[in-house]
């Protein structure tokens, strides 16, 4: 005969409660006798001779009295034993959970006022988890009425910390990584256009530079310088640059390409147009190097260093 139900005192292997009246004792009795005559083995024997130490200990007043008081006395005793199991098991887990949220916690600390260079304290981290860890299980595997809430306040506290701690170092180390590639795939944009702005540069200077009146010479030189522009404008609007420095992108692309604009514009004079319309192109040229020297002076503020041509 198989049972089900756990088995710590003659109450239990009888299925009765403490408080259960004779006649629900005889009842519980009679049933599992009657449940064991339809096997014959050792255990089933043993298992009888159970039943009826049980049923004669609980019928018998005087008996179960001094039973009663036995078992109270052993469970109280049970309940010492696994409060003070308890209590070294939290103790254990709470001072690991010190070391790992105070490893965590110094890594994290250093790391924010550091600018990024910081201690990793891989000694409490890996002692402190280890030592949590374990006395997590220990404490889990005591009675559930022997666990107390302020305990587990606690060592969850301590837990949030540390990963808490070690989280803002992983998000910033990943975050600190994408920049790093963003910032090195735009300086490679920027050593890949250089060339083309010195060009488009020298071809503008050339022309306001060249003695004489306006010529096809000039026209042709301002339409390449046009053309470099834009292409540079189109490289720099296409790029990624660090989250912190996208408005210095976009307003590059932006005066990058004002600069195509007015060059083409450039390129449609004539000898015969009028002086008006050289004044005019010359005063939006000389707006746009004002823009792009004030994004530079930002640039340099917000960096420490000046930008690349």
């Amino acid at each position: 005969m198989s049972r089900s139900r756990p088995v710590n005192s003659y109450y239990d292997l009888l299925g009765v409660p403490p408080h259960a009246t004779e006649m629900e004792i005889r009842s519980a009795y009679g049933r599992d006798v009657l449940r064991l005559q339809e096997s014959a083995s050792d255990k089933v024997a043993q298992f009888r001779a159970a039943l009826d130490a049980a049923f004669a200990t609980l019928v018998d007043p005087t008996k179960r009295s001094e039973y009663d008081a036995v078992l109270a006395a052993t469970t109280q005793a049970d309940v010492a034993d696994a409060a003070g199991d308890t209590d070294a098991a939290f103790r254990y887990a709470r001072r690991g959970g010190f070391w790992f949220a105070g490893g965590a916690l110094v890594t994290a600390l250093t790391y924010a006022f550091s600018e990024g260079t910081y201690f990793l304290a891989w000694g409490p981290l890996l002692f402190g988890g280890f030592q949590l860890v374990r006395g997590l299980l220990r404490y889990l595997t005591v009675q559930n009425g022997a666990r107390q809430a302020t305990h587990l306040a606690v060592l969850g506290g301590l837990i949030a910390v540390g990963i808490l701690s070690a989280g803002f170092v992983g998000f910033s180390e990943t975050q600190a990584a994408q920049e790093a590639a963003e910032g090195k795939k735009w300086n490679e944009m920027i050593d890949a256009t250089s060339l083309d702005v010195t060009k488009a540069s020298e071809l503008v200077l050339s022309v306001a530079n060249r003695p004489g009146p306006w010529d096809a010479s000039h026209s042709a030189d301002m339409d390449k310088a046009s053309v470099l522009y834009a292409s540079v404008a189109d490289a720099v609007g296409r790029a990624t640059a660090p989250a912190a420095l996208d408005w210095y992108r976009a307003g590059m692309a932006k005066n990058f390409r004002e600069a195509a604009a007015i060059a083409h514009e450039y390129a449609l004079l004539t000898a015969a147009s009028p002086a008006s319309a050289f004044e005019a192109l010359d005063k939006r040229w000389e707006a746009r190097l004002d823009e792009a020297t004030a994004l530079a002076d930002r640039f340099e503020a917000q960096v420490g260093t000046a930008p690349n041509p």
